[in-house]
C-alpha cells in the first residue's frame, strides 16, 4: 500500500456514508485555494474540499504530499498533517507505517510518496 492510500484509508475513504468518499476526497483536504487549484469544485461549503472524481480528489492529495511533505520523516509528516489536536495521532503514524512497510523515521520523497 503506498501512504496514498494509506491516508486515504485512515481518513475513511472507501467507507460508504463517510465525508471523504462522498466528497471524491480520500485525503479530507480542506476546502480553499490548494484544493480549488488542484480541481475542486466551485461553490463547495464547508470544511473539507469536494471533487468532481476519485482520481481528482486522489490527485490533490499527491499534489499535497508533494508540495508541503517531501523531506519530512512520516512522523513529522503526519504530525502536521493529521495534527494530535484534531486526530489520533500516534495511531494514525502507526497504522500508515504497518500498511506502507515505512518507519516514523522515514523521510518522504516523490519516490515513496508514489
Amino acid at each position: 500500500m503506498t501512504i496514498i492510500q494509506a491516508i486515504a484509508r485512515m481518513e475513511g475513504w472507501g467507507i460508504v456514508g463517510d465525508l471523504p468518499t462522498r466528497n471524491n476526497n480520500p485525503g479530507d483536504i480542506d476546502n480553499g485555494r490548494f484544493a480549488k487549484a488542484h480541481g475542486a469544485e466551485p461553490g463547495t461549503s464547508g470544511r473539507f474540499a469536494v471533487f468532481e472524481t476519485p482520481a481528482d480528489g486522489f490527485s490533490a492529495l499527491r499534489a499535497l504530499l508533494l508540495a508541503a511533505y517531501v523531506g519530512l520523516t512520516v512522523e513529522a509528516a503526519l504530525n502536521k498533517y493529521a495534527p494530535p489536536c484534531e486526530n489520533q495521532t500516534n495511531a494514525y503514524i502507526g497504522n500508515v507505517c504497518k500498511w506502507t512497510g515505512l518507519t516514523p523515521d522515514t523521510i518522504l520523497t516523490v519516490e515513496n510518496i508514489g
